[in-house]
């Protein structure tokens, strides 16, 4: 008997120990198989996570080209305005200052007589230098003129003058901001090759 207790224990054992190694291999290949697809879902997460921090540093990247570009043009523009605008400044200084009483007296002059009539000639200056204008031109053809030329005030000039015959819409206007502006259209092309190149 004891024998048989001895074979029915080691047989015991064995099935105890073999299904416990079985149980053991099954728990063993499950955590496996577990790890196994963990490791792959964190592998395609990872992947993912990656594409899209390329898409977005991509996108970042152009985003910064096209706002530095838009920057260098904005640049460029406020430095061409900014170019302009003092032009503009120095241009209608100047003409301003070439333009004093005794030169618009022989440029009016001048244009009267090619029109060979004095009759009925309007010119507009600057309100403020209405009086000195008047005095410098009647003098000395204060009779040739007198009759036909009327210098009228105008508040939308700075420096110059327009001249026109009275109650026609033709007229010439020989102001600093006409000046100015002529000047300015033959310097923007200047500019803009200088800028270009």
């Amino acid at each position: 008997m004891d024998v048989k207790l001895d074979n029915l224990i080691a047989k015991l054992k064995e099935e105890g120990v073999e299904g416990a190694q079985k149980a053991a291999d099954a728990i063993l290949a499950k955590a496996k198989a577990d790890a196994e697809a963990l490791t792959e879902k964190a592998k395609k997460t990872a992947e993912l996570r990656e594409k899209e921090a390329e898409v977005k540093a991509a996108q970042f990247q152009r985003n910064a080209e096209l706002a530095v570009k838009q920057a260098g043009r904005d640049a460029e523009l406020l430095l061409k305005e900014q170019i302009t605008a003092l032009f503009d400044r120095v241009f209608k200084h100047e003409v301003g200052e070439v333009m004093d009483a005794e030169f618009l007296k022989g440029l009016i002059l001048e244009i009267v007589q090619s029109w060979g009539k004095a009759e009925g000639v309007e010119v507009e200056v600057n309100e403020a230098r209405v009086k000195k204008l008047e005095a410098v031109l009647m003098d000395g053809v204060k009779k040739e003129i007198e009759a036909g030329v009327t210098l009228k005030p105008s508040t939308d000039l700075a420096a110059g003058f327009r001249i026109g015959v009275k109650d026609e819409d033709l007229y010439y206007d020989f102001s600093d901001d006409s000046i100015a502006e002529l000047l300015r259209a033959f310097l923007n092309h200047r500019i803009n090759s200088i800028m270009a190149g």
